[in-house]
């Protein structure tokens, strides 16, 4: 995600029988209004995380330092700017951004700044979730107020969908075009879905809600096919999935699918929809790069298409005289860092990538959908190191076989692990990269 404060707002405020005017810092997520915040809030926020989270604070952006004397309009434009430093540099550390008070902070300031009046909550609200096949489910007698895991939770009971799944899915905003739906982005832990419905639709008029599977691993699939309506949810996603992609993968694999869906086989359906080269990828259009990325007398900006999965990201080439296709394969592992960079002219994210054994290159690609990139790699990421996380575990486990038949009983179907602290202090240090184990890898 990316945070970014484009500009402020003067308002003014009663003290006693004065007028007094203060200036009100307008937070940006992802080029969308979520907050506007005064400088003593965001200080006190500052405050709190030095004092609750001491050590992951240590490498973050300097925090603008009171000054005891009015501010001119050039000191305004100065603090607006170094607070837009200090909470990008907030939002990149996992420490901060998974603590309850990042979370509660933030989402309280979006309902304090979106609130003409104090909430009610006994004031009932309905909310349209879709499905991928544009199918609308009501929640209803939904709060203003409910966050993201209220509104989940709204919707796993809606539809009747076991709680040990549930934790498989998550919510997103969608982009309803000429019959198709186009991610936005996801919706976050520390903001009101309604709310930020509201502002989204602002800018997207077509926008809505979107309820889907939120992990990476295939492997996972397998633990819904047996159950009927987790079953319907990853087939009507493995639907989507096939026709998002099929202008990018010609087969025969389509014909024997519309069969299978044409006979309710939904289960044989998944399966074979699983073989497909972008099966569980997320397709992202209108993007462009540096093509080729290693021939200096050839290279040209070129529109391509991107396919987000399997631990990789996919640059989809349009066919030339030449070549029938063109795809570069950009492996996660591969990745040793990325960043996002957002100017008002455009929005890109650049990926530093092991070309070969000792050899790193930049690698920049061009979408508005840079931020949520951002999010899908760190996912991924967070994902690989769960897995060696629990392979790790699993050796440990089979010396006290006792101990194992315990921890497997508790985490039979816990859903997506968590990333750990001893997994982020190993990211963070990249000590992976720095012992260079392996060409393939970093």
């Amino acid at each position: 995600m990316h945070f970014s404060i484009p500009d402020t707002t003067e308002a003014s405020a009663e003290t006693n029988s004065n007028q007094q005017s203060y200036t009100l810092f307008n937070i940006h997520v992802n080029g969308v209004h979520h907050c506007s915040l005064r400088y003593s809030q965001l200080h006190k926020f500052n405050e709190e995380l030095q004092r609750l989270l001491p050590t992951a604070m240590t490498n973050i952006e300097q925090f603008p330092p009171k000054k005891f004397f009015s501010l001119t309009a050039r000191d305004t434009e100065e603090r607006r700017m170094l607070l837009e430093y200090y909470l990008q540099s907030i939002v990149q550390n996992k420490y901060i951004i998974t603590s309850s008070y990042f979370n509660e902070f933030f989402f309280n300031a979006q309902i304090e700044t979106f609130s003409n009046e104090p909430l009610d909550n006994h004031q009932k609200i309905n909310l349209a979730i879709c499905l991928l096949n544009n199918h609308e489910i009501i929640i209803e007698n939904l709060s203003t107020n409910d966050n993201k895991s209220r509104l989940l939770d709204a919707c796993g009971l809606k539809m009747q969908l076991e709680e040990d799944f549930l934790s498989f899915f998550s919510l997103y905003f969608y982009e309803q075009k000429d019959n198709e739906l186009n991610m936005i982005r996801p919706i976050y832990d520390f903001e009101s879905p309604y709310l930020s419905f509201k502002q989204t639709k602002k800018s997207c008029e077509q926008s809505c809600i979107v309820f889907k599977k939120s992990y990476w691993n295939p492997e996972f699939d397998l633990q819904f096919l047996d159950d009927r309506r987790a079953r319907n949810l990853l087939f009507i996603q493995a639907q989507y999935e096939i026709e998002q992609s099929r202008d990018l993968y010609s087969s025969d694999i389509y014909q024997q699918l519309e069969i299978l869906r044409d006979n309710k086989s939904f289960k044989d359906y998944i399966l074979l929809a699983r073989t497909s080269n972008f099966y569980g990828h997320i397709i992202i259009r209108k993007c462009s790069m540096i093509y080729p990325i290693n021939d200096a007398k050839k290279e040209k900006l070129r529109q391509c298409v991107l396919a987000i999965g399997n631990n990789e990201v996919i640059c989809c080439f349009d066919a030339d005289e030449k070549k029938k296709n063109q795809n570069l394969i950009f492996k996660v592992t591969r990745i040793r860092c990325w960043k996002v960079n957002w100017t008002k002219q455009d929005m890109n994210i650049s990926l530093e990538y092991l070309i070969k054994k000792d050899t790193l290159q930049w690698i920049t690609i061009h979408t508005e959908q840079a931020p949520s990139i951002s999010t899908f790699l760190q996912s991924m990421v967070d994902e690989i190191l769960a897995k060696k996380s629990e392979t790790t575990n699993s050796t440990v486990e089979s010396v006290t076989p006792t101990m194992a038949s315990e921890k497997t009983a508790s985490k039979a179907f816990a859903g997506l692990a968590t990333r750990t602290e001893s997994d982020l202090e190993r990211l963070n240090n990249n000590d992976i990269f720095d012992r260079g184990d392996g060409d393939d890898d970093l």
